[in-house]
């Protein structure tokens, strides 16, 4: 089953977790566009920096390696930079940054020829990041990153975009990221014009359309429909989503490269004959003919009868009338204007515009020639910004980009057709940030039966390897209607359909890029709120091991798996950061097990304090639906520092401690819960002792998933709320700071451990508690300012 998410720009603290690099290794090979940086470089004699010039953009690959060929050797190091701070928008790349593209291409094919030990290849981007946006064309060089990252084991990827304000500071935030695990191998430090914060894009459930109201129906230009332009919609899978339109267009404009007469020619060139018999034919006539162009000439022709084809079934589904088709060359400026002419004397107004121009040229990196590379990406970006400019005023009233997973975190065999379908994912994301206007680009996976891949042999690959799974058309279609019919203001710039093939390579290959429902044994998909917050809603009924927790006959959620759940949360918004403090912790009000009529929710959300660092809030509050009693009742309240905020001394107060008093309650405790031994209680200390139940029939699996030791906190939970009367227990309300001091969580506890001490001690309603190790005394969990009501030891031993 596909599911629909969305590439986002999230902040996310570094997780170091490699051996640092240097910024500028000895011996590395500096690749820039721009003089400035140069001569910046210039005092430091250890690199090899070339400036490559404008004019390279033009050169053949011999030229190109040429210029960045420094002695015999092939660098083990190569960094390249650039500086977006003069670049211009909605202006196409210049060429000086285009050729500093592929000079930085030729230098991974060298690398990947060469498969140097102990190697690294860095990008550092200079970008404003005006609005918070990257800049599109910085990812030329990002989108190159993510894709050859897939072929360059042995070397050490990684790249930096960053609004530094000095080269220095920029290179020292690139010696930063190199220690850094990660999702995709690309960061974004913003420090400038907001708090020092790093981003990472994620890929994230995109649930949207159930956030908020639904808009409007949109409004078309005309009564009867949308006036649709589709780039390469007479073949492949525009095509096919135009075919698949829900909303019929007034008037369909169809853009292809080969025009109408041509087409007919090799149709009829061809006829019904198969690519064997054609090529037999070809030799008969003439035996000197070359049978890889006598194959690639019949390609062209078969592609021109799918065409004409698919026009007459469009003719058909809309009306001869309705469409219209034009031959254009979309990387030709001044055809794409003159097309845009034609189309603007008939319907001066389009509502649509589907871009789905593209070509594939899927070969290994070391393989790939210079001339396919350009080739592949100014379908794409030159393509793109034509088209942009020729239909600018008026502008279209919703554009929709076809890009490509190969675009969202790169793919092996797509070092030029990845990164130009990043540029348009950041195109849309930059659009959407500074202009407002409904632009969005679908990163979609293979289609089994159209598309690119069924033409080039790559589909077979992939679904041999198991790395991508094959949508058919009909669910492509779907998909692609439910985006068409989604509200404006809920739409994400990049949506990225993910099938189950993809979701478990991403996990593997990338575990901090994609959700963690994987890892989760709780929290299924959260939908994302306004500002970067998550929410899930939150049903433990179908977890029969909570039910042995009760209270006054009442199934309770006990407060330390709240903490799971937040440190849950926590993984989805801070990826790969450890968990290991928590503070500020609130138990408002009880949380039932088997909510029926209340609905309880979960929300989460990060705010960064530094690149490394930041502070994640998690909070659970109910509401009764619907009457006139309707009302929010929060019930749990934590935060969770990330990063360097976690070994800090500040206090990020979200509220004074709870001042209620309640008296002891009737508990009982079984199943998993049952685990508390020994328990030796006074006026001033309790101990005990922990006895986990996780080896009696429970699922090892389902409890190896937790990310925190829960169960042995509910333990020192238990001892400190221990009154000394069976089956009651005072009632905890709030917990200064919980800190863990180790990573294993209750499942590895269980197996590692000979047992467990629990002592907590108690002044005026006010708990400190331990848990450590009974062999060496090691502390494992400490929770400090532990406040509890109703352990009255009086009432039940006397005064």
């Amino acid at each position: 089953m596909t599911q629909l998410y969305s590439l986002q720009l999230d902040p996310c603290p570094g997780v170091p977790g490699f051996a640092e690099r240097e910024s500028l290794p000895p011996g590395a090979l500096v690749l820039t566009d721009d003089g400035d940086i140069a001569n910046q470089l210039s005092n430091s004699a250890e690199p090899s920096i070339v400036v490559v010039p404008p004019e390279a953009a033009t050169w053949d690959e011999d030229a190109m390696v040429k210029l960045m060929t420094v002695g015999e050797r092939v660098p083990g190091h190569v960094r390249v930079i650039t500086s977006l701070h003069a670049t211009g928008w909605p202006a196409p790349p210049q060429p000086q940054l285009l050729a500093l593209q592929e000079a930085a291409f030729l230098a991974a094919k060298r690398i990947a020829h060469s498969n140097p030990p102990d190697s690294s290849f860095a990008a550092l981007v200079l970008d404003p990041l005006a609005g918070g946006a990257p800049h599109p064309h910085g990812a030329l060089l990002t989108g190159l990153i993510k894709a050859i990252v897939w072929e360059l084991p042995r070397t050490r990827v990684y790249a930096v975009v960053t609004d530094a304000g000095s080269l220095p500071t920029a290179l020292a935030q690139l010696r930063r990221e190199s220690v850094c695990v990660r999702g995709l191998p690309v960061a974004y430090y913003r420090g400038q014009s907001t708090p020092a914060t790093r981003l990472e894009e994620r890929l994230l459930p995109d649930n949207a359309a159930t956030v908020g109201a639904r808009d409007s129906a949109p409004s078309w230009s005309t009564g009867e429909g949308p006036v649709v332009l589709a780039v390469g919609g007479a073949r492949g899978i525009t095509a096919r989503c135009v075919e698949g339109l829900r909303t019929w267009p007034s008037m369909l404009w169809l853009l292809g490269s080969t025009d109408l007469e041509t087409m007919a020619e090799q149709s009829r060139e061809i006829g019904e004959t198969t690519s064997t018999e054609y090529a037999r034919k070809r030799r008969a006539a003439d035996p000197g003919a070359h049978i890889a162009q006598v194959r690639s000439f019949y390609d062209r022709c078969r592609k021109s009868r799918e065409s004409l084809s698919h026009l007459a079934v469009l003719r058909q589904r809309f009306g001869a009338t309705r469409v219209h088709y034009l031959g254009c060359d979309v990387t030709d400026e001044a055809a794409v204007r003159r097309v845009a002419a034609t189309i603007r004397s008939t319907t001066p107004r389009l509502d649509m515009v589907i871009n789905g121009a593209g070509i594939s040229g899927a070969r290994r990196l070391a393989a790939k020639d210079l001339t396919t590379f350009r080739k592949v990406r100014d379908t794409k970006v030159a393509g793109y910004h034509n088209l942009k400019a020729a239909f600018s005023d008026p502008a279209p009233g919703l554009w929709c980009n076809f890009s490509s997973v190969a675009g969202a975190f790169g793919l092996a065999g797509e070092s030029d057709y990845g990164p130009a379908n990043d540029v348009l994912n950041s195109a849309a994301r930059y659009e959407t940030a500074h202009s407002g206007v409904a632009e969005y680009s679908i990163c979609w996976s293979l289609w089994g039966e159209s598309g690119l891949g069924p033409r080039t042999g790559f589909t077979e690959y992939t679904a041999r390897t198991g790395q991508l799974g094959l949508l058919t058309d009909a669910e492509g279609q779907r998909l692609f209607n439910a985006e068409m019919g989604a509200q404006r203001s809920g739409r994400r710039a990049v949506p990225t359909p993910l099938g189950t093939a993809e979701l478990q390579m991403l996990r593997t290959r990338f575990p901090a890029l994609v959700d963690a429902t994987h890892r989760s044994p709780y929290l299924g998909d959260p939908l994302r709120g306004d500002d970067g917050e998550l929410v899930w809603e939150l049903d433990l009924s179908r977890y029969v091991h909570l039910y042995g927790h009760i209270r006054e006959s009442r199934a309770l959620v006990p407060g330390a798996l709240a903490l799971e759940l937040a440190a849950e949360a926590a993984g989805y918004l801070a990826g790969a950061a450890p968990v290991s403090t928590f503070r500020n912790i609130r138990f408002q009000a009880p949380i039932a097990v088997d909510p029926q009529v209340v609905r309880y929710v979960l929300t989460a959300s990060y705010t960064p304090a530094g690149f490394d660092c930041g502070v994640v809030r998690v909070g659970i509050h109910s509401r009764v639906p619907g009457g006139p009693h309707d009302r929010r009742v929060q019930h749990f309240n934590v935060l969770i520092p990330i990063g360097d905020a976690a070994t800090s001394d500040r206090r990020d107060n979200q509220g004074g401690a709870t001042t209620a008093k309640r008296a002891s309650a009737a508990m009982s405790m079984s199943g998993i819960f049952d685990h508390v031994r020994d328990v030796r209680l006074g006026a001033r200390l309790t101990s005990a002792r922990w006895e986990p139940r996780l080896s009696q029939g429970n699922d090892d699996e389902f409890f190896s998933r937790h990310r925190i030791p829960w169960l042995l906190a509910d333990a020192l939970l238990q001892t400190a709320c221990s009154t000394g009367a069976p089956n009651r227990y005072a009632t905890p309300h709030s917990i200064e700071e919980l800190r863990l001091f180790t990573t294993d969580n209750d499942f590895m506890l269980s197996k590692a451990t000979n047992g467990i001490h629990l002592r907590v001690d108690h002044s005026d309603g006010i708990a400190e508690g331990v848990a450590s190790g009974s062999e060496n005394g090691e502390t494992l969990l400490a929770m400090k300012d532990l406040a509890v009501s109703g352990r009255d030891l009086a009432k039940w031993y006397g005064s």
